[in-house]
């Protein structure tokens, strides 16, 4: 198998049984023999093909002879891998993105269908792109979130639309209590890895040419964590500091949960909760992986008040789930799965997490909302709500990440102080 072979099952895998594409692709590379170029190709090919599936299937409809919805999953996944080849990756030889699609169809296809991908392609490659109709098809959004961007960021919608169909950088906020950003900079850069400090962020480096980051020595010792900016700047916006109470009540897979320990030099105390079990699990690997031992991870429901921490928390991090419209350039699926009604009841989920964590606050605490969705009526709006009927709590401060200009996820992030 190689690497355009492994792409084309994950795409598959996609389409055909609904599979979330960076758990379909993890699962065929892990058992594969590919080298680290060759699983980062795989990966290029993948995430690109689902980033731009709308603007592909243009194309490719512009030259086909046959519908589309007549093409079996994997015709129609090989001239969608050709296509991204030839039009989005410059260092692939035009006779390579068609030749190598042609080998595909032989193996997945029949003997017309090998013929017909030579066909389509060859013509693509020679007619180019063509004029495209609709934003949908150009910026590869369905039509809904195109409305709803363009009616909440009129100014910023198309911005915000070609952002989401590029790769997000790969940062990793690094463990103070282990290491510094120019220690960790340094092993990563010895090995090859390119390690940048950021220059807006201090704690985070931005990496790259890195394989698989769990298999790095500086990971296992527990030297860093994977964690995007916006992450990074939500639980900063708590201000953890040594000997507080702090609750985390949406905290899987625990990267705020062991960022706000690690803010807090391990000498405070750090409470997490997840709705299952299996993710305390996760978030107890990650403290022992780190070296936190303030960290106590429950299973309990977050929507639900706990007795015992009613009033005595000094801050509380609300990170609730959401739509998760902020990180589509991590997880391109999920303006696919995504629908306007899912929106609307993760919302009444939202406010009642807000309620029930506004409860934990003592005088004087710190309660902070944050979410990795550009949805402002998941967002603003809830905050707005949130404070009309709290008026014991005053917004200090709120801010909305944008992928284009903030150079992170999509992220929300409202503080308030309990009166």
């Amino acid at each position: 198998m190689n690497a355009r072979e492994a792409a084309l099952k994950a795409l598959f895998e996609v389409e055909q049984n609904g599979a979330y594409s960076d758990i379909a692709l993890k699962n065929i590379l892990r058992n594969s023999n590919l080298s680290a170029a060759d699983k980062a190709f795989a990966s290029e090919i993948t995430y690109g093909v689902i980033r731009h599936k709308t603007r592909l299937d243009e194309i490719i409809k512009s030259y086909s002879s046959i519908r589309l919805k007549k093409l079996s999953v994997w015709i129609l996944s090989i001239l969608r891998m050709g296509v991204y080849q030839l039009f989005f990756l410059d260092r692939v030889p035009e006779s390579a993105a068609v030749n190598e699609s042609v080998n595909l169809a032989k193996r997945y296809g029949h003997k017309g269908s090998v013929g017909y991908v030579n066909a389509v392609l060859r013509a693509v490659a020679k007619g180019g792109e063509p004029k495209y109709t609709s934003l949908e098809a150009y910026y590869s959004h369905p039509a809904w979130l195109i409305d709803l961007l363009c009616k909440q960021y009129p100014e910023d919608y198309k911005k915000i639309l070609a952002a989401n169909n590029r790769p997000a950088p790969v940062t990793v906020r690094i463990n103070p209590l282990k290491t510094t950003p120019e220690d960790l900079a340094n092993r990563l850069l010895a090995k090859g890895i390119d390690a940048g400090i950021s220059d807006d962020t201090e704690g985070l480096l931005e990496i790259s040419k890195f394989g698989d980051i769990s298999a790095l020595e500086e990971y296992n010792e527990g030297l860093f964590t994977p964690q995007d900016k916006g992450a990074y700047l939500a639980a900063k916006a708590v201000g953890a500091k040594k000997g507080e109470l702090i609750l985390d009540v949406c905290a899987a897979p625990g990267g705020k949960t062991t960022q706000l320990a690690e803010d807090s030099q391990n000498e405070g105390k750090i409470i997490a909760f997840d709705i299952h079990q299996h993710k305390i699990t996760l978030i107890q690997k990650n403290a022992q992986r780190l070296g936190l031992s303030c960290i106590c991870a429950i299973c309990h429901d977050a929507t639900l008040p706990k007795a015992e921490y009613i009033g005595k928390a000094d801050k509380v991090l609300a990170d609730v789930p959401c739509s998760g419209l902020g990180i589509i350039r991590k997880k391109p699926d999920i303006k696919w799965r995504k629908t306007p009604e899912d929106l609307a009841q993760i919302i009444p989920i939202q406010k009642q997490i807000l309620e029930t964590s506004s409860k934990y606050v003592k005088k004087g605490g710190v309660l902070v909302y944050a979410t990795c969705t550009v949805n402002k009526a998941e967002n603003h709006d809830v905050t707005e709500e949130f404070a009309k009927e709290n008026t014991c709590f005053e917004k200090i401060h709120e801010v909305q990440l944008l992928p284009h200009l903030d150079e992170c996820d999509g992220f929300y992030i409202c503080v308030f102080k309990k009166l």
